[in-house]
């Protein structure tokens, strides 16, 4: 078999991913198969949504989309979700490895237990990542008020067990996950920085103009715990203080309506909601738009593990950020760099965002700080982990596999025939 990292002579990879959600929408499916398939390597993303297939630099991304995006509802709803999904991914894992004999399955929770959808490749020796994008304990306590998560911890642990590494998003994700005994010493963090391939370089500071319209704009995901209620308030408490300021708000989720209904109550004409999600492609033009950024998530448990990929990808975009202070964010970024507010305050939102609309040198200056500090953070650091993670996790089964070959046949002895005398 070729080695896998050798030089000049790399042997292309066939990735599996499996994950519960849209490849279409879902970013960091995107970025981390984009950064597989551009250096060659055959990737299959086993989801939902719709199927397809894109080729990316001298690779592809074969998408797999088993049914139609129902991730919404009760507690029980979404975990029987997660159960005909694993079995459905477990099925169409087994055929993808039969036909291409796969060198790596990629289980992105949530579910953590998503790795069982691997078990064929498994029991043949593939190598196994969990991605953690969220923590599971975390997300239903804050979504579903479920205390304690003592199953969900279980199913965490034994998740990752089965795992040869684990990937997360920040430090303090891996701090806790390493606190409950999961992925101690096999956990990387691989965060969710702008991929410049689609947000293009970083782009200079955005001035706020003197006068004339100021475009604000948020997008993500729209549950109550992303703070967007708040944001709304926050505009519309703004009254006169404030008159030339415009929100946009793109996004999915079934509080859509909701928020638009509130938008036309307390900020008539200030506020627009977008009727359909808009796509992941499609960002980086609404982004170039807008004069600043805002990310007015809520404070829980779950939230306060996050650095938000919207967030990274307003600065990297030039964009002046309002923001909630959460432990997650601060850990990376200062009040030097970010205007902060606090969590679930209208009126401190409010107050950050007259405050960027009425010095646009300040709020240049902010933008530019935080550029500098993102320098660190950026997509070409977090890419190169990534792909040496998967490399090693490969180059290690190689070399497994080649010495139980050895041991299996052992080489002849070729002697030299001692000629008779």
């Amino acid at each position: 078999m070729t080695p896998v990292g050798a030089p000049g002579t790399r042997r292309p990879l066939r990735v599996c991913m499996v994950h519960y959600s849209d490849y279409r929408t879902d970013s960091r499916i995107q970025r981390l198969a984009g950064a597989l398939a551009e250096r060659g390597d055959e990737v299959h993303a086993v989801g939902v949504g719709a199927s397809g297939r894109t080729i990316r630099g001298h690779g592809s991304v074969e998408i797999h989309a088993l049914a139609p995006d129902r991730r919404r509802g009760s507690a029980r709803a979404l975990l029987h979700g997660y159960a005909g999904f694993t079995a459905a991914a477990m099925r169409c894992v087994a055929t993808l490895h039969a036909r291409r004999r796969l060198d790596l399955v990629e289980a992105h929770n949530m579910p953590d237990a998503l790795v069982a959808a691997a078990l064929v490749p498994r029991l043949a020796g593939v190598p196994l990542i969990l991605n953690v994008h969220d923590t599971l304990p975390e997300l239903f306590e804050t979504r579903f008020g479920v205390r304690g998560g003592g199953l969900l911890r279980l199913e965490e642990r034994l998740s990752a067990a089965a795992a040869d590494a684990v990937i997360t998003v920040t430090e303090e994700a891996k701090a806790v996950l390493a606190a409950r005994g999961v992925g101690v010493n096999r956990t990387v963090v691989v965060m969710n920085s702008p991929d410049e391939r689609v947000f293009g370089p970083p782009r200079p500071p955005v001035s706020v103009p003197d006068a004339g319209e100021v475009r604000a704009i948020y997008h993500g995901g729209l549950p109550e715990r992303f703070g967007v209620e708040v944001l709304i308030r926050a505009v519309g408490a703004l009254g006169e203080r404030v008159p030339r300021l415009r929100l946009s708000v793109l996004g999915s989720g079934d509080e859509r309506d909701a928020l638009a209904s509130l938008a036309a109550g307390v900020a008539p004409g200030r506020v627009s909601v977008a009727p359909r999600p808009v796509a992941f492609t499609d960002i980086p033009a609404q982004l170039e738009a807008a004069h600043i950024g805002v990310v007015p998530t809520l404070s829980d448990a779950f939230t306060n593990l996050l650095l938000p990929v919207k967030l990274l990808e307003y600065v990297h975009m030039g964009l002046p950020v309002a923001s909630s202070r959460l432990a997650g964010i601060e850990r990376y970024f200062t009040g030097e760099e970010l205007r902060y507010a606090d969590p679930g305050s209208p009126a401190s939102l409010a107050d950050a965002l007259a405050e960027l609309c009425a010095d646009p040198q300040a709020a240049a200056a902010r933008a530019a700080r935080a550029a500098e500090r993102m320098r660190t953070l950026r997509w070409d650091e977090q890419r190169r982990g990534y792909l040496a993670t998967v490399d090693d996790l490969v180059a290690r089964r190689v070399a497994r596999t080649s010495r139980r070959w050895r041991t299996a046949w052992p080489p002849l002895e070729l002697r030299t025939p001692v000629p008779r005398r």
